[in-house]
């Protein structure tokens, strides 16, 4: 019985040590092919250029982090003035929250990579004028404009 006990035991920290040095280890070079590809497909706006946007009326700004992000970085517009909805959602959410699929769209996120991912997904759904905004969030701060 401590035999199978001291086993279970040495299981369980050899598990934990092979998880530790995977998520130590970062993305793949599969996974950084993907991140490449989908980033070098999707339209993008630097911050200078979304805050010039932003003085238009028919622009939808879409916010694709999830809810717990949003206190870190803060909101590019007012909430009210945004759609948000979380990477994961976006193919369930997007046509009821964004039924014109002509409406200029902007996403970000945090840095850039999901919104990204989601230009082309909107593109896939029918979206035809969808961009995202290069480094996301930490750009547009970095950029010097004010978060809300």
């Amino acid at each position: 019985m401590e035999l199978k006990q001291e086993l279970m035991g040495l299981v369980l920290a050899v598990s934990a040590l092979s998880f530790g040095t995977v998520l130590a280890s970062g993305p793949t070079p599969e996974a950084k092919a993907l991140i490449k590809a989908q980033m070098d497909a999707a339209r993008e706006v630097t911050a200078n250029e979304l805050h010039e946007l932003l003085g238009e009326d028919d622009v939808v700004v879409l916010d694709v982090r999830q809810d717990s992000e949003i206190p870190i970085m803060g909101r590019i517009v007012p909430q009210e003035k945004q759609v948000e909805i979380p990477r994961g959602y976006v193919e369930i959410k997007t046509f009821s929250r964004i039924p014109d699929r002509e409406a200029k769209i902007v996403a970000y996120c945090g840095k850039g990579i999901r919104s990204a991912f989601v230009v082309n997904t909107l593109r896939d759904m029918g979206y035809a004028n969808v961009s995202h905004l290069k480094g996301g969030a930490k750009a547009w701060k970095e950029a010097g404009f004010a978060t809300h």
